[in-house]
């Protein structure tokens, strides 16, 4: 069920607020406020993004403001003249963004203004009171959340019931996408930092964005991708003792790579110029040697690839997903900074390899003797 033109303005002046220069929420939020005969706040909230456009460079942006100025009769008549005059001198020149002097809602970045309220209109307002768990870590559930007020602290549960901290998100992030777009448990808990205001997202509502606007989509997916890998960083052994940085590093340089049930993730053909972790399922890696079979169960954390000898698996192994299989392809470059940098990343591994290349290697003389 689509919101109501009342809530839809609230979450357009709370995304207005976080996201003061992006041109979706304010052409939409100005559209919204004629639409309501409110014309004087919709010619100030012009003026003022004029005035933005132009101090940002952006003249041609600035004159399409005011000219909605004019046709609302704002009456600073010399204040709107000469920005126009100036908006057409600067119109054409170079944009210069840097840091956060100009944000813009990412996710509805490339979606037309009509496109990005039909999206919006789908979601669900939901208020969750500070210290209310809005997700919790291994439950089962499809939906997806952008904060509108309030902040978020998202952490994970160890295995010895410790609280891992990753993150606290503000005002104009999002989460839960990992359920949606991948249907997985829960990855990590999510508890509200203080009263805070969210729009809740069905799945169906994010499948349909990934469907129809690929640009969003795929910036969305890539946010889901990264998110997931680093918090993988934080509960896989190897990566216990590398600094927050590194793990970003991980993070955005690694690809996660999905799998259905008894598909090839690596054999003769397909060798990853990576460093292999499954996040999610399993796998089987199995070859033949003196005409006998030999496999090995691959779970979660396990790594394998061709980028070092320490988790490079024996010859003419095949690697086949077992059901729903999700893995991290993590970079060789990054993988073989870690085992130069930090012992105890090459600790962890190079007993791990060896222990999978063991279970898959039978020696001759083992055979004759068999």
């Amino acid at each position: 069920m689509s919101l109501d033109n009342n809530s839809l303005m609230l979450i357009y002046k709370d995304l207005h607020k976080v996201f003061p220069d992006d041109l979706h929420i304010s052409r939409s939020l100005i559209h919204m406020l004629q639409s309501r005969k409110e014309d004087i706040p919709a010619r100030d909230l012009a003026l003022t993004m004029a005035r933005r456009m132009l101090a940002s460079g952006r003249g041609t942006y600035a004159l399409g403001f005011l000219a909605i100025c004019e046709q609302l009769g704002h009456p600073e008549k010399e204040e709107v003249a000469a920005l126009a005059n100036m908006a057409r001198i600067t119109g054409s020149g170079p944009v210069e963004v840097e840091g956060d002097k100009y944000r813009s809602f990412a996710l509805i970045n490339d979606l037309s203004d009509g496109e990005s309220m039909d999206f919006l209109q789908q979601g669900r307002l939901f208020q969750a009171k500070a210290g209310e768990d809005i997700v919790r870590q291994g439950d089962i559930s499809r939906t997806f959340y952008l904060i509108l007020e309030g902040s978020v602290q998202v952490h994970i549960r160890m295995d010895n019931n410790h609280d891992e901290m990753l993150s606290t998100l503000q005002p104009g992030h999002f989460f839960g996408e990992f359920a949606c777009v991948y249907n997985l448990p829960r990855s990590a808990m999510v508890t509200a930092k203080e009263d805070s205001l969210l729009l809740e997202f069905s799945d169906l509502t994010i499948s349909q964005l990934i469907q129809r606007f690929p640009i969003a989509g795929e910036y969305l997916m890539r946010t889901v991708q990264a998110r997931m890998v680093h918090a993988m960083t934080h509960s896989h052994p190897a990566f216990a003792e590398i600094p927050e940085a590194d793990r970003r590093w991980v993070a955005e340089e690694s690809r996660v790579r999905e799998y259905i049930d008894d598909q090839v993730i690596m054999d003769e053909k397909h060798h990853p110029n990576c460093c292999c972790i499954i996040l999610f399922g399993e796998a089987t890696a199995k070859r033949v040697q003196h005409n006998k079979t030999i496999d090995c169960n691959l779970g979660t954390g396990d790594m394998f690839g061709d980028v070092s000898r320490y988790i490079q698996l024996p010859p003419h192994t095949e690697v086949r997903s077992k059901n729903h299989t999700l893995i991290c392809c993590m970079p060789g470059h990054i993988f073989q900074s870690f085992m130069n940098a930090y012992a105890s990343f090459e600790q962890w591994v190079e007993p791990h390899g060896e222990n999978h290349h063991k279970k898959l290697d039978i020696h001759l003389e083992e055979w004759d003797m068999s």
